[in-house]
């Protein structure tokens, strides 16, 4: 389960809205035992 945490300031990104939008993983890290961090871009 992904819980998205957005950093920086600009245009909303989620919107009150049920529309999914396409994202591509674009780093990957493991830390301690086991956590996973990840970094994903909106695909275009």
């Amino acid at each position: 389960m992904t819980f998205p945490v957005l950093l920086g300031t600009g245009r909303r990104m989620f919107a009150e809205t049920s529309d999914k939008s396409a994202w591509k993983l674009r780093q990957s890290i493991t830390v301690g035992e086991g956590v996973l961090i990840t970094i994903f871009q909106r695909a275009r």
